[in-house]
């Protein structure tokens, strides 16, 4: 189990977010040794192929300033067992935008999931006044590309070869975006009535 470092970001009914450190490094190489996570970050098990190397990418992401990107660690409430990471990133103050990017081990089909991404896309536009969110889904994972669809996410584009995983393969990319009028207007009332969250200011 891991140790909380940091209070907690966000502590809702079925999850709590705290800030990724160093000291998870092991936990987090790990689920990049798994297929279904690979989706999270599909680069970073290539960038850091050992714990040591992804200690020293945690670590040099938390020194940057301004910081182009924060990671979160999502705890499953009751057990406190790390299910997932959320983070954001390509930070762009001036024109108001980032990349949000998510990945699981555990907690599909469950409230926890839901409630992990109501909350930090909450967070998001609430903490950097973000105008609009990305995001990029590899044409196989066919849930999330169902999601973004449901619920009306702009689709920017589909990128060919985008993404390096290994010396033989690349993946391609659709783009998505969020706008924060459509997220305070629409998707932010929906997801309320799923897992409902107090406001962030």
């Amino acid at each position: 189990m891991t140790t909380f470092s940091h209070p907690p970001l966000f502590v809702g009914k079925h999850i709590s977010i705290r800030h990724i450190t160093p000291t998870d490094a092991s936990l987090y190489h790990n689920w990049l040794q798994n297929p279904g996570f690979l989706a999270y970050k599909p680069y970073l098990k290539r960038l850091c192929p050992t714990p040591v190397q992804l200690v020293a990418y945690l670590a040099m992401q938390a020194q940057s300033n301004p910081r182009t990107e924060f990671e979160v660690l999502v705890m499953q409430q009751t057990t406190q067992t790390p299910i997932g990471i959320i983070s954001l990133s390509s930070i762009d103050e001036f024109n108001q935008k980032a990349e949000f990017s998510a990945g699981f081990i555990s907690g599909y089909g469950t409230r926890c999931i839901w409630e992990a991404i109501h909350a930090c896309i909450a967070l998001s536009f609430a903490h950097f006044k973000l105008h609009k969110l990305i995001f990029y889904v590899t044409p196989n994972n066919h849930r999330v590309l169902k999601i973004m669809q449901r619920y009306g996410f702009i689709h920017e584009g589909y990128f060919k070869e985008e993404i390096l995983v290994d010396d033989k393969q690349r993946v391609d990319l659709h783009r998505f975006a969020l706008m924060s009028r459509d997220w305070q207007h629409h998707l932010h009332q929906h997801l309320n009535r799923i897992v409902p969250i107090n406001t962030f200011s």
